[in-house]
């Protein structure tokens, strides 16, 4: 924004920054809450304005002579502090932030209350509020500089003098100008005497020094000066009146021996006089009275307006944070749902594998049944086999023996060693002999299987032998 246009719409400075700063946050992202006049410290000489959003705070340097009026000099971001210290008067309000860097001191003027319930309501910073009490925040006293305070105390003295000099009557003006006066003459003796010994006129101060003496007692003096000369003003101002009216008296007396008529016409225009001032006096009195009442119920309608403002934010938060434990409760129950969803499903799953296993195990103690039983039967087969081949064996040994008994020259018969096929063999299954170890086994026997090479058949164990042949151990 230009300087032209702004001096073109006569516009105020603060309006000028104002708008600026709305324009600034027109395609922010951050939204802009209050604008208010501040004080940057010593880093700039030109005014400077703060601009407060929902996340930090901008500041702006304000320069009337330049083509762009408004300049941004710094952001602070609320997430960059761990606390915030707030010290709150009249006409402005100190922040201190602390962070892990270097600690800002920054004065917004007006807005202070403001600003402090934006941090509140938009940040997790802890906020600590300085509380002092009432009098020390009235200008003058909130410095606690022994020279200001003075200064304050001896103005606003004046101030109350001059209010009370319209309100009292005119009737106490010379009694309370008589106890000036007295009070005046013992000011001046404490102020002596204090200079030399501070603690015999200062019983009520905690420190007791020539200074504290030197403050205290110049400052009655002057307030007695101050009441001798308000409430004498008057004195003195009705001198005059009191002289003319003691020479239109004698004036009156002069006359009334000439015309009695005249003398008490004057009279009754001294009294008139008399009760106008009185009248004027009175209804100024009232005006300063209703004024004041009028103050009053304006304050005290503040002070409503403000506990009213101030009992609505507690509620918004209080609302807030029941629904924030609400939400919690929430989030918690769901959480405690899902534990409990996903436990019952581990136990479901559990249930299925041990069901699972027990299942394979019966499957397989199962299986080891059968095949026990299948062991057994191939075995009884196996052995009625060998008993079978026993019995043939030595129905054939008995036929064998005859026939070598007959033919005398009986050469076993002998498989080709390249040839395992076991065919054409007229004793085929039953003594089978290792033609190179020189071992026969019988049917059933370990190695009987297990010989597949070089084999010659008997069929007998006596040809067997009679050929040389001994017989396996196992």
């Amino acid at each position: 924004m230009s300087k032209t246009r702004y001096k073109n719409q006569k516009e105020s400075n603060e309006a000028i920054a104002k708008a600026y700063i709305e324009n600034n946050y027109t395609n922010s992202q951050n939204k802009l809450l209050l604008v208010s006049k501040a004080n940057y410290g010593k880093r700039s000489s030109n005014v400077c304005y703060s601009a407060v959003d929902d996340k930090g705070m901008n500041f702006y340097e304000f320069n009337n002579n330049a083509e762009q009026n408004l300049m941004l000099i710094e952001r602070y971001e609320w997430a960059d502090f761990s606390s915030v210290t707030i010290d709150h008067s009249i006409a402005k309000s100190v922040f201190t932030f602390v962070g892990h860097g270097e600690n800002r001191d920054i004065t917004i003027e007006v807005k202070g209350k403001e600003v402090e319930q934006v941090i509140r309501n938009h940040s997790s910073m802890e906020v600590n509020v300085v509380k002092r009490p009432v009098w020390t925040k009235v200008l003058g006293y909130r410095s606690q500089t022994t020279w200001k305070m003075f200064a304050a105390s001896t103005v606003y003295t004046l101030i109350f003098l001059f209010i009370l000099n319209a309100l009292l009557p005119a009737s106490t003006h010379n009694f309370i100008t008589g106890l000036s006066l007295f009070l005046f003459l013992l000011s001046i003796i404490g102020f002596l005497v204090g200079l030399i010994k501070p603690k015999w006129v200062l019983p009520k101060f905690k420190v007791k020094t020539r200074k504290r003496v030197l403050f205290s007692y110049l400052y009655l003096i002057l307030s007695c000066l101050f009441i001798v000369g308000i409430f004498s003003d008057e004195e003195s101002t009705s001198t005059p009146a009191s002289t003319q009216v003691s020479s239109s008296q004698n004036s009156v007396t002069v006359s009334s021996k000439k015309d009695g008529a005249d003398s008490s016409k004057q009279k009754v225009e001294k009294n008139d006089s008399d009760k106008a001032v009185k009248e004027e006096k009175k209804q100024k009195a009232e005006e300063q009275v209703a004024k004041e009442e009028v103050k009053r119920k304006a304050d005290e309608q503040a002070a409503k307006e403000e506990a009213k403002q101030k009992a609505e934010e507690q509620a918004a938060k209080e609302k807030a944070e029941q629904k924030a434990k609400e939400q919690a409760a929430k989030e918690e129950a769901k959480q405690k749902a899902e534990e409990q969803a996903a436990k019952e499903e581990a136990k479901q799953k559990a249930q299925e594998q041990a069901a699972k296993e027990e299942a394979e195990r019966k499957a397989q103690e199962q299986a080891a049944k059968e095949e026990a039983e299948r062991k057994a039967e191939e075995q009884a087969a196996k052995q009625e086999a060998e008993r079978k081949a026993q019995q043939q064996a030595a129905s054939q040994q008995s036929t064998t023996s005859s026939s070598t008994s007959n033919s005398g020259n009986y050469k076993p018969f002998e498989n080709d060693p390249s040839d395992d096929q076991q065919s054409n063999m007229s004793c085929s299954g039953q003594i089978k002999g290792n033609k190179n170890s020189k071992i026969y086994h019988v049917p059933g026997g370990a190695y009987y299987d297990r010989t597949q090479d070089n084999i010659v058949w008997f069929c007998s164990e006596a040809d067997a032998q009679a050929a040389g042949y001994r017989e396996s151990q196992r």
